[in-house]
């Protein structure tokens, strides 16, 4: 909820902003664009056992550190307001500071858990070019939907899941972005996002146990997870116009 708000704030003050200056367009024409990007993800999560009939199970999530990703849009002007993208992304994240605790009767340690999970979103999006903010600055929101590709990897001591199958779900984001002309047909770009990715990854544990120091200690074998990219995306790119 935290990110929705700020997410709207920022669409709300960049809407404010151009509307208050000349009206205008950054690039005019029917024309399309090409732009690689970097992109910081700020966070996302685990839901570890989505499928559970404990609702404590079901409830108990694993909080990841932020990643990086590198993407690509393609982008199509309509007009001298309305542009149409489509646009894809490598995200990877590696957490190795997560813990699970495990017992075996009066015995107790914590293990140390490595969780890595990829994803490749792939999104169709509307923009509208606001009213320019200067000669070679201008502003747009946006959004759309997409669906992500992708699968986690969870790893105690020396073993790792393995991946038994993966599912999709239908994801929609929101998008305000700032772009300053360089050259006549070359811009930088920075664009944050708003988005709730969400995709199912059902793995499992070739072993139900692991030994550490002599001592069997019971691990969770099956997981039936949920994993969610709902923080913001800080993008950086550079566009190429194509006229």
């Amino acid at each position: 909820m935290r990110h929705f708000v700020i997410a709207l704030f920022l669409l709300t003050l960049t809407f404010n902003i151009g509307h208050s200056q000349i009206t205008g367009n950054l690039f005019d024409g029917n024309g399309f664009s090409i732009m690689p990007s970097i992109n910081y993800i700020t966070s996302s999560s685990i839901q570890l056992n989505s499928s559970s009939n404990n609702i404590i199970e079901q409830n108990t999530t694993e909080d990841l550190t932020g990643g990086i990703g590198y993407g690509i849009s393609i982008k199509k002007m309509f007009g001298e307001d309305i542009i149409f993208g489509f646009s894809t992304e490598y995200i990877r994240i590696e957490d190795n500071d997560l813990s699970y605790r495990v017992f075996n009767g009066a015995s107790t340690v914590n293990l140390k858990v490595k969780e890595t999970i990829w994803a490749v979103p792939v999104e169709i999006s509307a923009y509208y070019k606001l009213p320019r903010f200067a000669e070679e600055f201008g502003l747009y929101l946006g959004g759309g939907i997409g669906v992500y590709f992708g699968d986690r990897e969870r790893q105690i001591l020396n073993i790792k899941t393995e991946t038994k199958s993966t599912e999709q779900a239908l994801n929609f984001h929101i998008a305000t972005g700032a772009e300053y002309r360089i050259f006549r047909s070359l811009s930088a770009v920075f664009e944050v996002t708003f988005r709730e990715g969400e995709y199912g990854v059902v793995s499992e544990f070739p072993t139900d146990r692991v030994n550490v120091n002599g001592t069997q200690y019971e691990i969770q074998q099956e997981y039936d997870s949920k994993i969610f990219l709902d923080g913001l995306k800080l993008g950086l790119g550079l566009n190429y116009y194509f006229n």
